[in-house]
């Protein structure tokens, strides 16, 4: 009777050998053992002797060459293989998987090798429930616009002397002769030209009924005006400042007979300097104040030199009408103006009160008052400068509804009368801005028949000069280019 223990033994040690980590025990394959005898026939053909030798055979086992290393496959490839497997890429620590399970791999990072774990059944994705890709790109294309618009919209809104910026990108002016409330990040820098056809004070205004009647208007009563600007720092943050100075010059060389008028060696002549801060409250909210035309460089100079000092404070509000994920280009923003100013932004009968009032304080002959001796010229200009500049303070207002981008409409009231028109961005990304306006839309004091009392004490009213009046809607244009440097 053979003794069974010592047959079951070995392949009990084998069996539970085999239960150990690959990463531990690795092994190759060696000579097979011979052949055991079977019960019956074999058992008995070989003598004791033998049977006992071959029981008493220790297995011998030796250590293999390790394994070589598995090739780095591309997912594509490992896609295309016919089996069906999945991989998945995870940290070296997991034993191999049996054949029979499911094996998933993907990169860990660029230089790592691949290794292997399972894949439990109930997370594998079927082919036919994987997202299809947008053969059109549309849901792409939506994303990146939304992306863009959004970025755009929720951005600070800066400004120059008169245009916004947003986001790197420059919008239309949303006033005329009302400053906005924002102001600049970074320097930015403007120039501003401004023509009239006809000039309160250079006029009466006559309305004209062919091309050659507004030509010689155009000779006798109009006039331009000529700004470089220069703005700095962050007005979210502490506030921007602004210097804004005219160029008179150059519009009164047009008008002055080839500019005879204009004296070559006074380069400040008809030179002045404004100074303005802003500081904004939130990404559409912002404030402004100061003084244009603050400094006269030529105080000799009352010819070129004849811009009106202003105070004013204002505010400014961006409302936006549409939510970015509206995809509509109509109508998107409309933005607020509101404040208060003097000097230019004064109704005319009031300036030309200040105006009588500053000749009898200088001793020229005006309303009520006659001096023994005249005042000189020099006198008489300096008082009507006087008596135009600062003075009662009003309030002054600009609404700009932004019909698509590039392009807005613009309503105001400056504190004299009313002006409409449009701000127009030829190019997307540049900030040139082309201003058409239509000024003394309504009939007060500016035109003719409005009485008012000259100076306090005077016993009757009377009607304004005529050089201060129009008979018609005035037409002005206004051109500017801004960079942010």
């Amino acid at each position: 009777m053979i003794n069974l223990s010592r047959w079951i033994w070995p392949y009990f040690i084998v069996l539970i050998a085999g239960q150990a980590k690959a990463q531990d025990l690795q092994w190759f394959p060696i000579e097979p053992l011979p052949e055991l005898p079977s019960e019956e026939g074999n058992m008995h053909s070989k003598s004791a002797n033998e049977t006992d030798n071959l029981i008493k055979t220790t297995l011998i086992w030796e250590l293999a060459h390790p394994l070589p290393e598995l090739p780095v496959v591309s997912n594509s490839a490992i896609s295309q293989e016919p089996n069906g497997l999945n991989w998945e890429r995870v940290q070296p620590s997991d034993p191999l998987p049996n054949a029979s399970d499911s094996i998933h791999i993907t990169d860990l990072s660029p230089h790592s090798e691949p290794v292997w774990t399972l894949v439990p059944q109930e997370d594998l994705i079927a082919e036919d429930a994987m997202p299809q890709p947008d053969t059109n790109n549309k849901d792409s294309t939506r994303a990146i616009q939304l992306a863009y618009r959004t970025r755009e919209e929720e951005a600070p809104t800066y400004g120059s002397s008169r245009g916004l910026l947003r986001d790197e990108r420059w919008h239309p002016n949303i006033s005329y002769l009302i400053p906005n409330g924002y102001g600049p990040q970074g320097f930015i820098v403007d120039g501003v030209i401004t023509g009239t056809d006809c000039t309160l004070g250079k006029g009466p205004c006559e309305p004209f009924t062919t091309f050659a009647n507004w030509q010689d208007s155009l000779n006798k009563t109009a006039n331009g005006s000529t700004y470089f600007n220069l703005g700095f720092g962050d007005t979210q943050k502490w506030g921007g400042i602004f210097i804004t100075t005219s160029a008179e010059t150059i519009s009164g060389a047009i008008g002055s007979s080839k500019g005879k008028l204009i004296d070559r060696n006074k380069p400040l002549q008809g030179v002045q300097t404004g100074l303005h801060y802003s500081k904004a409250i939130g990404p559409d909210t912002s404030f402004r104040t100061g003084i244009e035309n603050l400094i006269t460089w030529d105080s000799k100079d009352f010819t070129f030199s004849d811009m009106t000092r202003n105070f004013y404070f204002v505010g400014s509000q961006r409302f936006r009408l549409k939510k970015p994920e509206n995809t509509s280009k109509w109508f998107r923003n409309f933005y607020l103006t509101a404040g208060i100013g003097n000097g230019e932004f004064k109704p005319i009968e009031q300036t030309f009160q200040d105006q009588t009032r500053a000749l009898k304080d200088a001793g020229c002959q005006t309303f009520g008052f006659k001096p023994k001796n005249p005042c000189s010229n020099e006198r008489f200009k300096r008082a009507l400068r006087t008596g135009s500049d600062y003075g009662q303070i009003n309030p002054i207002a600009a609404a700009s509804l932004e019909v698509v981008d590039g392009l807005n409409l613009i309503g105001e009231w400056s504190g004299r009368n009313l002006n409409a028109g449009l701000s127009w961005r030829p190019f997307y990304d540049l900030g040139l801005f082309i201003t058409p306006m239509v000024e003394s839309i309504v009939r007060n004091c500016e035109y003719p028949g409005c009485k008012v009392t000259p100076i306090e004490g005077f016993p009757e009213k009377v009607a304004l000069p005529n050089v201060v009046l129009t008979d018609r809607v005035r037409l002005s244009l206004q051109v500017s280019f801004q960079v942010k440097l």
